[in-house]
């Protein structure tokens, strides 16, 4: 494909060899810092691949997937390698072919959730399978026993105990000292092992809640944010890049779909009612005593939210080029609001409201 060229602009090659080849080399040199790794290829090598095969060509991009596999490879043996090639494999895959096909936009975006959703669903499964259905306690043994492995464990444990991370009961509270204004203290072994216990409780809780999250509002972020992110980016740098040579007739052709602009993304009334329903379906059944409520509730909330992400991405998108801002502050902005939960509800508000004016109020049915 002319599209994706082996290096299209030699700078955004050695930029995105940096930015995603150089952390997993780094990651991978120092111990103890695999889960950092994991964390990078899972929620970082996807976006960045695809923005470097935009920006810099498929050098870069295949640069960045191998270090990606190479890296759980590495921390993970050889369970890590195969997850990271089918999870990284499958993206990159399903980008280039919605490219060659020249799929429509949001069916492209379709494509590419069910690109990071079905393989993470692959490796939870094998993950349950490999330890007996037993995954989240199995995780929270695995904090537990590298914490009580590590130099400075007691140390650990007393900062998640001095934040309020665990707790201990009273009797256990007075085999605890701390010698006020000073960085000496002295623990039994019987507050080590609850201390130990309790991280392992806490951990296994945060996975179970994390996984539907990962699985499903992640899926749905990165795999919209692939086009979106490689299309803009790939723009933009292309754009600044032939200004300066002035050699704009050379220009290759850029990875591109039929993408709406962005201010304008919005949901039509009936899905945006269908969507805001199981947002609020699943605020309540998450919170359910019932595993398999709780875990459908989790999914139904975390789809919404993510696809009211979007929407309330896009009103704050619209906002900004009205009022002129400059384009940093257009995504820097959006970042931060994602940081604090802002943006979920400004969607649901541009839903409600229709502050944007973009969808028609319903017309009134004629009298017979």
């Amino acid at each position: 494909m002319k599209a994706f060229p082996m290096i299209r602009f030699a700078s955004a090659a050695v930029i995105a060899a940096v930015l995603l080849v150089l952390p997993l080399i780094i990651f991978g040199a120092m111990p103890g810092m695999e889960i950092y790794a994991v964390l990078f290829v899972l929620f970082v090598t996807p976006i960045g691949s695809c923005i470097a095969a935009s920006c810099g060509g498929m050098v870069p991009a295949l640069a960045a997937l191998m270090a990606g596999v190479l890296a759980l490879g590495k921390g993970l043996g050889t369970d890590g390698l195969w997850m990271a090639g089918v999870y990284l494999g499958a993206i990159f895959g399903t980008y280039l072919f919605v490219h060659w096909k020249k799929v429509d936009f949001f069916k492209a975006c379709g494509a590419m959730i069910l690109a990071h959703m079905l393989p993470l669903c692959l490796v939870f499964y094998s993950l349950q399978m490999r330890f007996d259905h037993q995954l989240y306690q199995a995780a929270g043994q695995a904090v537990a026993g590298f914490i009580d492995a590590s130099p400075v464990r007691d140390e650990m444990l007393l900062q998640f105990y001095s934040t309020g991370m665990i707790r201990l009961t009273e009797t256990l509270q007075n085999q605890l000292i701390i010698l006020p204004g000073t960085s000496l203290f002295a623990m039994s072994d019987a507050v080590r092992q609850d201390m130990l216990l309790s991280i392992g409780a806490l951990v296994q809780d945060a996975v179970e809640l994390m996984i539907p999250q990962v699985m499903v509002q992640q899926s749905i972020l990165s795999g919209v944010a692939c086009l979106l992110l490689s299309q803009r980016f790939g723009f933009l740098y292309q754009k600044q890049q032939l200004s300066k040579s002035g050699k704009a007739e050379s220009a290759l052709p850029l990875p591109e779909l039929d993408m709406p602009p962005f201010s304008l993304w919005h949901l039509p009334r009936g899905l945006g009612w269908k969507v805001g329903l199981a947002w609020v379906a699943g605020s309540f059944l998450r919170i359910n005593d019932q595993p398999a409520l709780m875990m459908a509730g989790a999914v139904l909330y975390h789809a919404a939210n993510a696809i009211l992400i979007w929407q309330g991405a896009a009103l704050l998108n619209f906002t900004q080029k009205a009022k002129g801002t400059r384009r940093v502050w257009r995504v820097v902005l959006p970042c931060v609001f994602f940081a604090v939960g802002i943006l979920s509800y400004l969607g649901i508000i541009d839903q409600i409201v229709n502050l944007r004016g973009l969808r028609k109020p319903p017309e009134p049915k004629e009298d017979i």
